[in-house]
């Protein structure tokens, strides 16, 4: 799959940023003057403008290499809203996105960190690691930053893996409400990634509001449902990238992309 490049931050965006979105409404109108709207779901789209400064040579040569390989608008390649959670249903654990270990026990926490009941208590009553995950269909090569907000007495992880690659990072009992997260780019030609929370035998612990970045830190938490930030069939909205040399190694540029809205 061709992926739109992260930049030498490991991101694929600066700010500011817009993302729009697109709809039709096709109106009707009969011989004896009576109107009729319908909506044209096959019509919509989501949209990106980026706007990039001070990016090097290097970086221009990713993106044009894309460009050129998808044939300016013609082919699609996959694209990580830098504005957006990676992951659907960031708090359902009981959606079929989520893989469940058999011995993991999932049900509805007293509380979370907004003053309102979205948070699940998730218990291993194995006598292994066990836990939950989500896998998406994204490159290993790209940077993740995986993060939740967590409460309780019990002890957990949070994985990265990709292609055989794993990076884990092991949490105390975080107490009260508090966000964690891992960061990786695992550096795998794998063409999945798959994000997971680990609890040791016996331990319980709150959690809610599980994301998933693409850049090096999470970002301010969005709730998903059963659409997330990963485009799959995104394309180039134009047919030539007017690319601006402002110094040596030094180049701006304005690029549109637009996707249908999953």
């Amino acid at each position: 799959m061709r992926y739109f490049p992260q930049l030498e931050t490991r991101t694929a965006g600066q700010y500011p940023l817009r993302r729009e979105r697109h709809e039709r409404v096709v109106r009707h109108e009969s011989l004896d003057g009576r109107l009729r709207s319908f909506y044209d779901g096959n019509a919509s789209r989501v949209g990106w403008v980026l706007q990039y400064e001070g990016l090097t040579n290097a970086e221009r040569s990713a993106i044009d290499s894309l460009f050129a390989a998808c044939e300016g608008r013609l082919q699609d390649f996959v694209f990580l809203d830098p504005a957006a959670n990676l992951l659907r249903w960031s708090e359902n654990y009981g959606q079929s996105v989520w893989t469940a270990d058999p011995l993991i026990a999932k049900q509805p926490a007293p509380d979370d960190p907004w003053g309102t009941t979205r948070a699940t208590l998730i218990t291993n009553n194995g006598g292994a690691s066990q836990g939950i995950r989500q896998t998406i269909n994204a490159s290993g090569t790209l940077q993740y930053c995986f993060s939740g907000y967590f409460g309780g007495t019990g002890k957990f992880k949070l994985r990265i893996d990709s292609g055989g690659v794993v990076v884990e990072r092991g949490f105390p009992p975080p107490g009260a409400w508090k966000r964690y997260s891992v960061a990786a780019q695992p550096g795998s030609n794998a063409e999945t990634v798959t994000f997971s929370l680990v609890l040791d035998p016996l331990e319980t612990v709150k959690v809610t509001g599980l994301q998933t970045d693409a850049q090096p830190a999470s970002g301010g938490y969005r709730r998903t449902t059963s659409r997330s930030g990963l485009y799959l069939k995104a394309r180039f909205a134009e047919d030539e990238l007017a690319w601006t040399q402002q110094a040596p190694n030094n180049n701006a540029v304005e690029i549109r992309i637009e996707s249908r809205p999953y």
